[in-house]
């Protein structure tokens, strides 16, 4: 979605909740007038957005004189003022909550009865590979390292657990679409600290055969997603 067409009207606390982190990390950078912005490619991957998302705020905070671009040597900060800064990039963040609505809502129908079947057909070897990557996750939070890629695998093994290649597909589906949520810059030591518990409750589900213990764990598990998550918006 191009930046220009990005709806501006989302509740303020959403807004503010986004504006924190833009300010905590341009406050953490000490940036000042004259100080070179990391290259386009560290900028998306900090942002977790593309790097087009990132040159197109980079045009507008161009032609709103905060930053000056200069060609082959990289981009400039102009003016000491940043709000403007947080703005765009704010923008650029914001554009994503309409993708990350729609895979919210899809997670919604698929995961608890994902969760469900595995509460009945998890076989114990998988429940034990389901108790290592678990463990693994809590080793990673512990020693502050990205867990993305284990949040991926553990709801990946749920999927397997059913036995039903449909789902499977349907968890790797969920999995390339919510690639970008996962960026290592979006999960703190907070979101990691919540990822995991959550997990655990599920593992705890899984392991006392209760399907209903574990749809009400996945879908705890999504509601925090949905109202804490960077990307989350609410939409009339």
């Amino acid at each position: 979605m191009d930046i220009a067409q990005t709806n501006l009207s989302h509740p303020q606390r959403t807004y503010n909740r986004l504006s924190d982190r833009i300010r905590a990390f341009i406050e953490e950078q000490n940036y000042r007038c004259g100080d070179k912005l990391p290259p386009e490619r560290t900028l998306a991957e900090s942002f977790g957005v593309s790097r087009g998302s990132i040159r197109e705020a980079i045009r507008i905070l161009n032609e709103k004189g905060i930053l000056r671009s200069r060609q082959g040597d990289g981009t400039y900060v102009h003016s000491p003022d940043i709000s403007p800064l947080q703005g765009a990039l704010l923008e650029v963040v914001d554009a994503k909550g309409e993708m990350f609505d729609q895979i919210i809502e899809f997670r919604r129908i698929v995961d608890p009865p994902i969760a469900m079947l595995a509460a009945v057909r998890c076989t114990p070897e998988q429940l034990n590979r389901l108790k290592i990557v678990v463990c693994e996750q809590h080793m990673r939070c512990l020693s502050n390292e990205n867990d993305g890629d284990l949040d991926a695998q553990f709801h990946t093994m749920l999927a397997e657990c059913t036995a039903n290649p449909m789902l499977v597909n349907a968890a790797k589906t969920i999995n390339n679409a919510y690639a970008e949520c996962r960026a290592s810059e979006l999960r703190t030591p907070e979101w990691r600290k919540l990822s995991l518990n959550a997990h655990l409750r599920i593992l705890k589900a899984i392991e006392n055969r209760s399907p209903d213990e574990a749809h009400n764990a996945v879908m705890a598990h999504l509601e925090t997603i949905a109202s804490k998550h960077l990307f989350s918006v609410t939409r009339d």
